[in-house]
């Protein structure tokens, strides 16, 4: 069946530095990850910021396989804190 790694690094640092700098555009690319042999993209992937949240489409070519590619939808939400049990 396969399988294919994903660091969840350049995502959560494009939300930050986003949140830092305060100015971004609907449709603004934030960072763009480019495949390099330590991860297991087929394509390069931008992380985006589009309607209100951080966003990354990704194609990930699989591993330990002959062939074949998985194409994920990815974005970054911020949960509301959760206040301790009493």
């Amino acid at each position: 069946m396969g399988h294919a790694e994903l660091s969840l690094q350049p995502l959560v640092a494009a939300a930050r530095l986003k949140q830092i700098l305060s100015v971004a555009t609907d449709g603004m690319t934030l960072r763009k990850v480019i495949p390099e042999s330590d991860n297991c993209l087929a394509t390069e992937s931008s992380i985006v910021w589009a309607n209100g949240e951080v966003r990354q489409d990704v194609w990930l070519r699989l591993c330990d396989v002959e062939s074949g590619e998985v194409e994920l939808k990815i974005k970054l939400v911020n949960l509301p804190a959760v206040s301790p049990a009493r």
